[in-house]
């Protein structure tokens, strides 16, 4: 959840000047650089999927994974970037598959030749809005809306089977350019799953080019700037997502329409450098560790699990090509 839209890290000034009076600018110095348009590509290199039932019909089963590939576009649009406020509307497309080995010795497992024809997707848009207070505290509002699932097109199908949204809120105080705090909360309803929980932010430069860019209870990073152009950074992260999946073969004579919960925490470095102007490179690379990938009965609170499956801890790596908004859009 990205709670600062069009601030730049790299910023010196504290506050900036309008009609007399000073309003709070967010973000401290040698942060990393924001993303207006973003393109990320992620593999997760050969693994064993191993899943396991409770009824005899659907039965257990493991496979060989070969790839598990991710793919993430983002796209910013500023809208208003005004002293006093600051708009961004956002837009995301993600899709992510498995790609299971054809010769795997348990490749007639129904459920997992299914899933390897799978291409899950979420679409998705949000509006962020940024209000500084005259001193040193502003406000940030985070809404969206997205669908998620297995679907070709948002044409012909139920939509609301495939719909969520989220709102996010939160109170930021900035001491220095070196020091900032906030603290707020994010709720969502995703395919009927609700959630509510609190969020804080700390970024802290404690030291001469190092800091601590933290976003809780989701991302923490401890940043070094090598120089203007280069960022490396240790980073722990929560990723996760639902997707709706109609008409699971669960079984060669029973199919049905459940919901994925895919979750994950990552520990890995950072590499950012810019290649000119705009235009920033990122790579990726560390331990990951599976959570939670099971499919569960859809538009319930609680995860009744139907198929629970795990996916053993292992290397991941991706990178990225970024632009980051113009200067005027970093004031």
């Amino acid at each position: 959840m990205g709670f600062c839209p069009c601030v730049n890290g790299q910023q010196k000034k504290h506050t900036v000047k309008w009609l007399g009076s000073d309003f709070c600018n967010p973000g401290i110095s040698g942060m990393s650089p924001s993303r207006g348009i973003s393109f990320e590509h992620n593999n997760t290199p050969k693994f064993r999927l191993s899943s396991t039932n409770n009824k005899s019909d659907i039965g257990n089963g493991s496979s060989e994974v070969d790839n598990q590939r991710v793919i993430k576009m983002k796209l910013r649009i500023p809208v208003w970037n005004g002293d006093n406020f600051k708009a961004v509307i956002g837009f995301k497309y993600n899709e992510e598959e498995l790609m299971f080995d054809d010769d795997a010795s348990d490749s007639q497992y129904a459920l997992h030749q299914d899933l390897g024809t799978r291409e899950l997707k979420s679409v998705g848009t949000n509006i962020n809005i940024l209000k500084p207070f005259r001193g040193n505290k502003y406000l940030v509002l985070r809404g969206g809306i997205n669908y998620s699932g297995e679907f070709k097109a948002l044409t012909g199908i139920n939509r609301s089977e495939f719909f969520g949204y989220s709102f996010a809120a939160l109170l930021g105080h900035k001491f220095s350019d070196d020091k900032e705090i906030g603290f707020g909360f994010n709720y969502s309803n995703n395919l009927g799953v609700r959630s509510l929980y609190p969020a804080l932010l700390y970024n802290h430069n404690f030291k001469e080019n190092w800091g601590i860019e933290a976003l809780l209870p989701k991302k923490i990073a401890l940043r070094h700037n090598l120089n203007k152009k280069t960022i490396c950074s240790l980073v722990g992260e929560v990723e996760g997502g639902r997707y709706f999946v109609p008409d699971v073969q669960l079984s060669p004579l029973e199919k049905e329409d459940l919901r994925m919960e895919i979750s994950e925490v990552k520990l890995g470095l950072s590499y950012q450098r810019e290649i000119f102007s705009v235009l920033w490179f990122s790579f990726d690379t560390g331990y990951r560790k599976s959570l939670n990938y099971n499919l569960v009965n859809p538009f319930l609170q609680s995860s009744d699990k139907i198929v629970e499956s795990e996916i053993p801890g292992g290397f991941y790596a991706n990178f990225s090509f970024f632009i980051t908004p113009p200067k005027k859009f970093r004031r």
